[in-house]
C-alpha cells in the first residue's frame, strides 16, 4: 500500500483534430481578411484562434486547480506480494486535502464542488505481467473529496513489475484540448511465483527422513537434554524412563529430532519458460516442506546460504522464502549454471552430513555437478526431479542423469513441464522411483 502523500505530478496537454482544424480555420480566415479589407473575416478569424487559445489557458489553469486541490494519491494492493495465477485488486485514491484526517483516513469534511470530479476520467498505467496482457475492466468512482478506480489484476510472471502513476484524463469544455495529468507515481509490484499445492506429501518425505535416522539409532538422554513436554511435541521425543522417574512427562529438546531440516537445491535453466517452471517447483517442495513444521532453504543460481532464515516464525520464513524467488534470472551462460549449481551442490552436501533432508529441481547433469552432488545420496535422504522437456536429446540426457543419480542411493525421477507434479512427486516419495 502506498501512503497518502504529495506526488511529483506531472502532465501533457495536446491539441485535438477539432482544435487544430478551428485554428487553421481562423488562420486562413483571418489572412483572407486582411487580403480583402474585410474586418469581419479578420474579426472571425481572430475569434477563433482565440477560442484555441483560451481554452488551452483554462486547461493549464484546471490542472493547477486540480493538483492544489487533489494534492493527496494512495494505492492499495491486495494481496501483496501477488502471486501468479492468483487474482489480485488495486485501489487508487486521488483524495482532496480536505478529504483526509491526520491518520490518512477519508472523513467528510468540508464539501468541494462533485462538478470537479465530473468532468474527470483516471486511470492507470500497469505492466501487461501484471494484467495478463488483457484489457481491464475498472470501476470508478466520484465524489466531492475523492477520485477512485478499482481494477483487478491477474499476474502472469515472477519478478518485479511496474504499477502507476494514475493518469487523471480531462479536457476543455469545447473538445480542443486534452490533458493527461500523472499522480501519485509508480512503484515496483512483486509476484511470487506459481505455487503447487504439495502439503499432503511433506509428511512422507521428512517422515521417511526421520525413519532412515531412526533405523541408525535411537538418540539417548546424553544426545539432547530434557525439558518438561509442551502441547504439540511429537511424542516419539518423549524420554519415557526420566519421565516415569519424575512423575511428569519429559522431552528430548533436541530440535533437530522433531524439525529435520531440508534444503532444496535449483539448477537454473537458461531459458525463460523452463527457468519459471523450475522456480515453482522448487519454491512449491520447498513451502510444503515448510509447512509440515520443518526448516527450509533454498539453494541455487545468486541465493546465498543463510541457516539463520531457518528460526523465524513459519509466516515469516514463508515469506523470506517466497521474497529469494523474486529477483532470480537465469544464468549468463551454461558455464555459470553450472558453477552455481556446484556450489550450492557443496553446501547442500555438508547440510547433509548433519541430517538435512535434500530435494534437487535439475536440469540434465553435467558430470562435473555429479560428482558434486552424487555424495548426498550415500545418506539416504536425497530426492531429484529432473527436468525432461525439450527434444528427444534433452530428454535421454535426463534419463541418464536419473539413473546415476539412483545408483548413488537417491531417489530421482524425470518429470515433464506438461507432466501432473503432484502425481509424480507424490510417486516419487511413496514408490522411491518412476520408470
Amino acid at each position: 500500500m502506498t501512503p497518502p502523500s504529495s506526488p511529483t505530478a506531472s502532465s501533457t496537454t495536446r491539441i485535438t483534430s477539432r482544435g487544430i482544424g478551428l485554428a487553421v480555420a481562423g488562420l486562413g480566415i483571418g489572412a483572407l481578411g486582411i487580403g480583402l479589407a474585410s474586418p469581419p473575416l479578420v474579426y472571425v478569424g481572430v475569434t477563433a484562434v482565440g477560442i484555441v487559445m483560451v481554452s488551452t489557458l483554462w486547461m493549464l489553469l484546471s490542472i493547477h486547480t486540480f493538483l492544489l486541490r487533489f494534492p493527496f494519491a494512495r494505492r492499495e494492493v491486495a494481496p501483496l506480494p501477488l502471486t501468479v495465477g492468483a487474482p489480485g485488486r488495486v485501489m487508487v485514491t486521488i483524495a482532496s486535502a480536505h478529504a483526509l484526517d491526520p491518520r490518512g483516513g477519508l472523513h467528510p469534511g468540508r464539501r468541494l464542488s462533485r462538478s470537479i470530479t465530473d468532468g474527470l476520467d483516471i486511470r492507470e498505467q500497469a505492466a501487461a505481467e501484471l494484467t495478463g496482457g488483457a484489457g481491464t475492466k475498472a470501476t470508478v468512482a466520484r465524489t466531492a473529496e475523492s477520485l477512485s478506480l478499482s481494477y483487478p489484476l491477474l499476474p502472469t510472471k515472477r519478478g518485479r513489475w511496474p504499477l502507476g502513476p494514475a493518469i487523471v484524463h480531462s479536457s476543455d469544455p469545447f473538445g480542443l484540448i486534452l490533458a493527461d495529468t500523472y499522480v501519485g507515481g509508480a512503484e515496483l509490484i512483486p509476484v511470487w511465483p506459481a505455487i503447487i499445492d504439495l502439503t499432503a506429501t511433506a509428511g512422507a518425505l521428512m517422515g521417511h527422513a526421520d525413519r532412515v535416522v531412526i533405523g541408525a539409532r535411537t538418540p539417548s538422554p546424553d544426545d539432547a537434554s530434557l525439558r518438561d513436554y509442551r502441547e504439540g511435541d511429537d511424542l516419539r521425543r518423549v524420554h519415557w524412563k526420566s519421565s516415569a522417574r519424575r512423575g511428569e512427562m519429559l522431552v528430548r529438546s533436541d530440535e533437530r529430532a522433531g524439525r529435520r531440516p531440508a534444503t532444496v537445491v535449483l539448477d537454473l535453466p537458461r531459458e525463460s519458460g523452463p527457468l519459471e517452471w523450475t522456480i515453482s517447483t522448487g519454491a512449491s517442495i520447498a513451502l510444503s516442506v515448510l509447512a509440515s513444521g520443518h526448516p527450509v532453504r533454498l539453494l541455487g543460481g545468486a541465493i546465498e546460504p543463510d541457516r539463520d532464515d531457518r528460526s523465524h516464525s513459519p509466516a515469516l520464513a514463508r515469506v523470506n522464502l517466497l521474497n529469494q524467488t523474486l529477483d532470480l534470472q537465469p544464468p549468463g551462460s551454461a558455464s555459470s549454471a553450472e558453477k552455481d549449481l556446484i556450489r550450492a551442490g557443496r553446501e547442500a552436501a555438508v547440510s547433509a552430513q548433519s541430517g538435512d533432508v535434500t530435494v534437487g529441481v535439475f536440469e540434465p547433469l553435467s558430470a562435473d555437478a555429479l560428482r558434486a552432488l552424487l555424495p548426498i545420496g550415500d545418506h539416504g535422504r536425497a530426492w531429484a526431479i529432473v527436468r525432461a522437456d525439450g527434444e528427444s536429446a534433452q530428454r535421454e540426457a535426463a534419463d541418464a542423469t536419473v539413473k546415476t543419480l539412483r545408483r548413488a542411493g537417491w531417489r530421482a525421477t524425470a518429470v515433464g513441464a506438461a507432466d501432473d507434479l503432484s502425481r509424480m512427486w507424490t510417486a516419487l516419495l511413496t514408490s522411491g522411483d518412476l520408470e
